[in-house]
């Protein structure tokens, strides 16, 4: 809206009438709002033949997820479709004041299994990173690795000692697997969830929510 407001002005400055300014401005704003709408739109084939429950409560922020222009694990086969949520607080924040994983609205969070399966990996013994430095770890940190029988659905980033769960174990949708952490690669405490099938990331659907799950997008669990 700035943009085209000042665009507007254009023709009135000393320069020149600017108009072939102005076409140039908004011919960049048709194709940054092209690019944007195609990454939200954006579906890969081999989707997840039955819907998954919704992993987390309340209202959760997609920071990562859409086509490749808004999710940056796009370009990773197995999680061309991953998901990184984070939770919003009473007023839509991230956070409260301070830097500690505490003031994170998502840290500490309950997180439940998306379906019935095998759990095929997990880990708990990862410590947590401090926010917005990475120092190396696994790159999944503590996780929860599920086996349907169809996919391998993963979630990753949890708190240290929360994982209850542990390979060979087999869980039901719904049950609690662990919280939400800030282990592994990961900036701020949020979690990654993605499913895969032979390699290959498939897009995913949750009971009860409905349209593309695409970065900026708020859904509530």
């Amino acid at each position: 809206v700035a943009a085209v407001a000042s665009a507007w002005r254009l023709p009135g400055l000393p320069a020149g009438d600017g108009r072939f300014g102005l076409a140039v401005g908004f011919v960049l704003l048709a194709a940054a709002g092209w690019l944007v709408t195609a990454a939200r739109l954006h579906r890969r084939q081999g989707r997840l033949s039955r819907p998954l429950r919704f992993p987390l409560e309340g209202a959760w922020y997609v920071v990562q997820g859409g086509g490749p222009a808004v999710n940056h694990h796009a370009r990773v086969p197995e999680q061309r479709a991953a998901l990184d949520l984070v939770a919003l607080g009473r007023y839509g924040t991230r956070t409260r004041p301070g830097r500690e994983l505490t003031a994170y609205a998502a840290y500490g969070r309950p997180v439940r299994s998306p379906c019935d399966g095998r759990v095929v990996s997990a880990a708990d013994g990862v410590a947590d990173q401090r926010p917005g430095e990475i120092r190396y770890q696994p790159p999944y940190g503590n996780h929860v690795f599920l086996d349907t029988g169809r996919e391998i659905v993963k979630l990753a980033h949890l708190r240290p000692g929360s994982v209850t769960v542990a390979e060979g174990d087999t869980v039901r949708a719904g049950q609690v697997l662990g919280e939400v952490g800030n282990s592994g690669n990961s900036t701020e405490p949020h979690l990654h969830l993605h499913a895969e099938r032979d390699g290959v990331g498939l897009d995913l659907e949750f009971e009860g929510v409905s349209g593309r799950l695409y970065r900026g997008r708020t859904v509530r669990g």
